[in-house]
């Protein structure tokens, strides 16, 4: 039986990542998926389902994931920024988020999808690719004009973490590597 905490992410992989003044942020793709996420769901958990879901069979690896998550209500509707989730406890954002904009009904991921490890040739050890399948050079770089976003209402569910995840807050929703 499903937990009522748990939802469906759109999974976007092979588009890109674009911004605009209307919405913030936006994820394309030409042909997106979807894994479902409990409150036990781990990283690796995502991880795995993703590359499952993907069926890239080794042609192609998964790189960074992303977040596209709801800043602020305006006029228009919802501006998004890019979250990239990093750790376990970045997973925890993604339903803060859900329970904070009610007005927000589909959670949405883009995964960098990366060449594969070379496994022999002329790569020296420990060198690999970087190559990113679809995604804009942009995404990966902050927006010089980029502002930090103060969220008032943004909770903690572990008062421990807190000063970790407000630390690293800043450099993630800017999209920030």
């Amino acid at each position: 039986m499903a937990d009522e905490d748990s939802f469906l992410a759109l999974v976007h992989h092979d588009g890109e990542i674009k911004h605009s003044s209307r919405e913030g942020v936006k994820f394309t793709s030409k042909n997106p998926t979807n894994v479902f996420i409990t409150p036990r769901t781990r990283l690796s958990d995502l991880q795995r389902n993703i590359q499952r879901r993907i069926c890239c069979n080794g042609r192609k690896r998964l790189g960074m994931i992303y977040y596209r998550i709801p800043i602020s209500v305006v006029a228009q509707g919802v501006m998004y920024g890019s979250f990239a989730i990093q750790a376990d406890e970045n997973l925890q954002v993604l339903f803060h988020c859900r329970s904070q904009f009610l007005e927000v009904r589909t959670t949405e991921l883009f995964v960098e999808m990366l060449a594969p490890l070379a496994s022999s040739g002329g790569s020296a050890p420990g060198q690999h690719s970087s190559n990113v399948s679809g995604l804009s050079r942009r995404a990966i770089q902050a927006e010089p004009e980029a502002q930090l976003v103060t969220f008032p209402t943004f909770g903690i569910y572990n008062e421990a973490e807190a000063g970790d995840l407000v630390a690293n807050l800043g450099d993630t929703v800017t999209g920030a590597p």
